[in-house]
């Protein structure tokens, strides 16, 4: 870690995901659509090739998946053409409305938002939100959010600033609207390799979350109905892929994350900034915070050190 003179009391703001992190358990609204779309057009798509681009602009997620080798050839035996694009502009165009009308039965807060919003309002955190959706698709998402207690400060979307993730743009857009700096004060969460590229190139910290996330990929209830053996083993691959990315940490769920930003908050104020990311330091089920060189083999849900 890199150190420097510190005059601020820690973290001042945290940057969210919204699907599969403080929304829709498991992420399944995006993906929802994104099979629909493609059926429509007589291509089936399997919710893993659905979900590999997740995280980023939902126009880049589309053409990622339209240019996967496999999905192009059924795409044209489907259609009798190569995707082109063209025909990204047309599915785009046929992709928002879906997204905005899927979305409306994926809104339920993961466990613990509530709690979380309402503990880092009480500290003077702010709360922001950054997305692969576009504006139009989360204008009727937002006020039901609101409704069930999750209340942002800021919500950026890929089209506010001209280029979604791995871009720090919609970050460096929130410091700006939030009017906080420096971006060693932000903390950036979410559930995919998607969201710790964008916070490691915005310099924030990084927090993955697992359980409720994109690569798992399973409601609450699916998730909990799984052998424990089976659920162990979807959990660990989830968290290798996520730990490969290096994050700063990982957790279960954002239900989690309080005692992550203590530790970091403590980290800023005794001189630490978040680059470059050489340990990721998970959480385990219990909330204790373990030290970046921790280092033990198992479990997912335990430490690990990633190279």
């Amino acid at each position: 870690m890199n150190s420097k003179n510190s005059n601020h009391a820690g973290v001042r703001a945290v940057v969210f995901d919204i699907s599969g992190t403080v929304l829709d358990y498991g992420c399944l609204g995006p993906v929802t659509a994104f099979v629909e779309l493609f059926a429509r057009h007589g291509v089936s798509i399997s919710t893993e090739e659905a979900r590999r681009p997740m995280g980023t602009h939902k126009r880049d997620h589309i053409w990622t998946v339209l240019s996967d080798v496999s999905l192009a050839a059924r795409w044209k035996a489907a259609n009798g053409s190569l995707p082109t694009r063209d025909l990204l502009d047309s599915l785009c165009a046929e992709f928002a409305p879906l997204q905005i009308e899927v979305l409306k039965n994926f809104c339920d807060l993961i466990p613990g938002v509530p709690q979380l919003v309402s503990e880092l309002r009480r500290r003077g955190i702010k709360i922001a939100n950054t997305t692969g959706f576009e504006s139009s698709m989360i204008a009727n998402l937002i006020p039901r959010a609101v409704e069930a207690g999750y209340v942002s400060d800021l919500w950026v979307c890929p089209d506010q600033v001209g280029k979604g993730r791995p871009a720090p743009w919609m970050i460096f857009h929130a410091a700006r609207e939030l009017g906080i700096y420096p971006l060693s004060t932000f903390v950036k969460v979410g559930d995919t390799p998607a969201d710790v590229a964008e916070g490691h190139a915005a310099g924030t910290w990084v927090v993955s979350v697992v359980n409720s996330g994109n690569e798992v990929g399973l409601s609450h209830p699916e998730l909990t109905a799984l052998p424990t053996s089976v659920r162990e083993a979807k959990i660990q691959a989830a968290h290798a892929k996520l730990a490969a990315c290096k994050p700063h940490y990982i957790i279960d769920t954002v239900a989690d994350l309080m005692p992550v930003l203590e530790e970091i908050s403590d980290r800023i104020v005794h001189g630490e900034t978040p680059s470059p990311a050489k340990f990721t330091t998970p959480i385990s089920n219990d909330s204790r915070v373990y030290p970046p060189s921790a280092r033990v083999s198992g479990s997912g849900l335990q430490p690990a050190q990633v190279a």
